[in-house]
Formats: structure tokens, C-alpha cells, sequence
């Protein structure tokens, strides 16, 4: 029966969706009350992901079982159902076909706003850790009105896909037009490069950004550096991708796919020797050569005696295991790689290029991040806004 449900449901959203797409560009009203609810859940959607799709997750299971008191979200509550289930089988699926910016990578269910023994009642559902009163309230009302108003869910459903949709394609062209800009940008040295990167690391929320610089330098250098000759850049893991055993931010994998080279990337966190313990215990009984640990904190350690000793320590790793950790900051190897990168315009397209990819199935890059480097390009390069 669950699988049965599952296909009604993914069937209903498919539906869904392409009616709405195909109408984006004509007027649509909805409940007045309704549009003002969904308009505070897209206004905090980039750091509550979770809440949204647990809420999307209670609209569809309503839609197909209309019997269902969906704010008993858990099979513990007598009459409840698994929403976990549902969200796992049904809404990540969708949103990562769909809306992959916004996806979760499992079930919504699982963070810390929505797995508790909670009952989603006006009531209860104070007691939801959801630390934006706002976002909770509306949340509240919305599963409130769902269960006393006939039709109600479908009428937030649609509106809700009604404008994840625009605002996904507003993204796009955000996107688009950020790439444009950059097309055309003009010759820079070293310097200036790493001048560009170390002032957009330090935006607010910016742990991702070294992370794809870096991994924009190892694309440039796997083709023309001998030492990765048969090697594969394995593409950034995101929030939506598998559960793979990850050994690190960035990885390269030799010929027969077991891992070659890897970093980890620490941001505003100084280096230490419990940094370089964790790493040994991620290299253990792997053949990985290389490990990188670099960091975005100025100095790159906590003090001059803390490097000393993980200087010392990991001397000794190399002479007793043959793993080389190589401790150092983001800036200094940033500007050891470029060194091998002959056209700096083209890691500047690139760099931009990831940084839109990234985008496009993650929250961890937002518009924002886009038009800070649109303006640290400018101001660096002479380009016209």
C-alpha cells in the first residue's frame, strides 16, 4: 500500500509542477491568508530547508489521504504516520529533480527543527526547536488550517511550487547574468588573484567559497602536472549527494580508483594537532599519498609552539606510515598553485563557473556570494559593473 501511495503522490507533484510551469507567466491569485503563510517560509527558506520540506511532505500525504491528521507526523502518536517515510520516498526525490538548491540530502525528518516527539498542533508545536518564531508560526497555522479547511492543502501546495518556481528562475537568471559579466574578465597577476579570493573568504557564511577555489586550481592542474598524470578530480560533494565514505573536501583518486591526494579544508580555524590526529585516522589503511590541511585563519596555526609540534608530529607520520600531511594556509598554497596556471583569466571564468554550479544544487552559495565577487572583480580588474 505504501508504494502505492508513494506513485500517487510523486504522480500528483509531477502533475503539479508541469501545469504550474507551463502557467508561470499568467497572473495567479491564491487565498490571501495562504500567499502571506507560504511568503514566510520562502523568506526563510535558504536556512530552513528542512521545516519546508517537512511542510511539503504534510501537504502531499493530505492531498492523497485526506483522513490523515498529518501534524501526527510519527508513527508513535496514536493515528500518526510516517512522515519521515513519506518525505524520504516522495519530497527529497521531487526537490532534487526539481528544486535541488533547496533539497535535503536524506529525509527532512532527521534535523533537529522537526525529529523531535512533537506533536504539530497549534499548542505543541510551540515546543518545536524552529528558532525563527515567524517561520514556526506560519508553519503552526498553515498544518492548522490544513485540518480544518477543505481543500487547504492543495491550495498551499500549489503556491508553494508556484513560487519556488519563480524563485528559481529568477536564481537563473541572477546566474546568467553574473557569467556574462565574467566573461569578460581582464589579466590580473598573482597577487591580485589571491588579493580577490582572501576578501571574498571573509563574507559572512563563506566556508564554502575556499573550498571551490581550491578545487578550481586542481581542475586547472590535473592536465599539465605530471604527478596527476591518470588522476581524477573527484566533483564536491554537496548536501544532496551520497552517503560515499568521504576522505576530505577535495580528492583525487588514482587509476584504479582508490584515493591518491586529499584536502581538507578548515575556515577561520586554526591548524592543531588534533586536526592533524583526525586526518592520520581518515588516511588509515588507505593508500592516499598526500593530505592536505589548510586553513583560511591568519596565522595558520593557534600559536608558534602548536606549529612546532605539529611540524614535529607530522615528520613522524611520514617516517612511520609514508603518509605526507602537508599543514599550511589556503593563501600560500592559492598562490603556489597558480604559479603552475597559465592563463589566470580562465581560473577567474572558472572560479565563477563553480561558484554558479554550486549554487544551483546547494544553499551554501547564495546570490549574495555571487555579487560580492561581481564587485571585487570590478573593483580589481576595471571591469564595468
Amino acid at each position: 500500500m505504501k508504494k502505492q501511495e508513494y506513485d500517487e503522490a510523486t504522480s500528483l507533484l509531477e502533475r503539479y509542477y508541469a501545469d504550474i510551469e507551463r502557467n508561470l507567466e499568467k497572473p495567479k491569485r491564491y487565498n490571501k491568508s495562504v500567499e502571506s503563510r507560504v511568503e514566510v517560509l520562502m523568506t526563510h527558506l535558504l536556512k530552513n530547508k528542512s521545516v519546508v520540506a517537512a511542510l511539503f511532505t504534510s501537504l502531499i500525504k493530505k492531498i492523497v489521504s485526506p483522513e490523515q491528521d498529518v501534524r501526527l507526523a510519527r508513527t508513535e502518536f496514536e493515528g500518526g504516520y510516517s512522515g519521515r517515510s513519506l518525505d524520504t520516498h516522495v519530497t527529497a526525490p521531487f526537490f532534487k529533480r526539481h528544486f535541488p538548491t533547496y533539497a535535503n540530502k536524506e529525509s527532512s525528518f532527521l534535523t533537529l527543527a522537526t525529529r523531535e516527539s512533537i506533536k504539530w498542533t497549534l499548542t505543541d508545536g510551540q515546543e518545536l526547536k524552529i528558532r525563527n518564531d515567524e517561520l514556526k508560526q506560519a508553519f503552526l497555522h498553515i498544518l492548522d488550517d490544513v485540518e480544518t479547511r477543505r481543500n487547504a492543502a492543495k491550495e498551499y501546495l500549489l503556491c508553494l511550487i508556484h513560487l519556488l518556481l519563480l524563485r528559481s528562475k529568477d536564481e537563473a537568471k541572477i546566474f546568467d547574468d553574473f557569467l556574462v559579466t565574467q566573461e569578460s574578465a581582464s589579466a590580473v597577476g598573482i597577487y591580485q588573484i589571491v588579493t580577490m579570493l582572501r576578501e571574498h573568504f571573509a563574507l559572512p557564511y563563506s566556508s564554502r567559497l575556499p573550498v571551490i577555489a581550491l578545487q578550481t586550481a586542481y581542475q586547472m592542474l590535473l592536465p599539465s602536472v605530471a604527478r596527476y598524470a591518470g588522476k581524477h578530480l573527484e566533483a564536491l560533494k554537496s548536501h544532496t549527494s551520497s552517503d560515499r565514505k568521504s576522505f576530505g573536501d577535495i580528492e583525487i583518486f588514482d587509476e584504479q580508483g582508490k584515493p591518491f591526494e586529499v584536502v581538507e579544508v578548515k575556515h577561520n580555524i586554526p591548524l592543531d594537532r588534533y586536526i592533524i590526529a583526525d586526518i592520520v585516522k581518515k588516511a588509515h589503511s588507505t593508500v592516499i599519498q598526500r593530505y592536505y590541511a589548510l586553513t583560511t585563519h591568519e596565522p595558520n596555526f593557534t600559536d608558534a609552539a602548536e606549529e612546532i609540534y605539529v611540524q614535529d608530529f607530522v615528520l613522524k607520520i611520514k617516517q612511520q606510515s609514508g603518509l605526507e600531511v602537508i599543514p599550511n594556509g589556503i593563501i600560500p598554497s592559492l598562490k603556489y598553485y597558480l604559479r603552475f596556471i597559465e592563463n589566470y583569466e580562465h581560473f577567474l571564468l572558472n572560479y565563477a563557473q563553480n561558484l554558479v554550479a554550486d549554487a544551483q544544487i546547494s544553499t551554501e552559495i547564495t546570490a549574495a556570494h555571487l555579487q560580492e565577487w561581481q564587485k571585487i572583480s570590478t573593483k580589481f580588474q576595471g571591469m564595468q559593473p
